[in-house]
């Protein structure tokens, strides 16, 4: 369970994006409303931006990187359709928020994040340890390789943009299961698909996107 520190005036902003992310049809799911509520954004922001924690906007952080915009995190997690024990990798970890809201809703099951900045591991980490959240591990890593030694995942998601779905991720998903990226070079289609005994199938798509690059064997060279 998570250890909500927000104040009435944190409670009012919450409940103002909320309202917005409805309005705009972000937001539909009670049980991803509930899982944001849980998590509250200004607990994974650097403090030279609690001030704009609620604003409907992406937030910079350290290395070129980004906390994303409420409105896509709330569809991405709605789009993957997680259920409580489910067992999920997320490929960028960030500041930890998406894995926060995520983990809410897997309860007792598991969320693997795995990011190649140390920097940003470091900073996930203590974000997920002061609220107490127990059931996500922050790894060192190239997202794009997955994390053959947990697979296969109930859910995968991938918070950066990829020119294609780097292949070890299909391969660690279950059979059933669910995986989402932006797919694309300058702008993305956000893109749902499921993995079928009879291969990979498009479930959703929806352009207009823009996320950053996917570094890694399977993503941008970083050399």
């Amino acid at each position: 369970m998570n250890k909500i520190q927000t104040d009435d005036n944190y409670q009012s902003k919450i409940d103002k994006l909320i309202k917005i992310m409805k309005i705009s049809g972000f937001l539909n799911d009670n049980k991803v409303e509930l899982a944001i509520r849980n998590s509250p954004r200004h607990e994974f922001v650097p403090k030279s931006f609690l001030d704009i924690a609620y604003e409907n906007m992406p937030i910079p952080l350290m290395k070129n990187q980004t906390i994303s915009q409420p409105a896509v995190v709330s569809r991405m997690t709605e789009w993957l359709n997680v259920f409580e024990g489910q067992k999920i990798l997320e490929v960028g970890s960030g500041s930890g928020w998406q894995s926060a809201i995520l983990s809410f809703l897997v309860g007792h099951g598991k969320i693997f994040s795995i990011d190649r900045h140390s920097k940003l591991v470091k900073f996930a980490k203590e974000n997920l340890n002061k609220l107490e959240i127990h059931n996500v591990d922050v790894i060192l890593g190239d997202g794009s390789l997955g994390l053959p030694t947990e697979a296969p995942f109930d859910r995968i998601i991938i918070t950066a943009a990829c020119k294609k779905v780097p292949p070890p991720l299909f391969e660690q998903l279950s059979t059933d299961g669910l995986l989402i990226a932006p797919v694309g070079e300058f702008v993305q289609s956000l893109i749902l698909f499921k993995k079928t005994p009879q291969g990979i199938i498009e479930i959703k798509n929806q352009p207009g996107y823009a996320f950053v690059p996917l570094f890694g064997k399977f993503g941008i060279s970083e050399n």
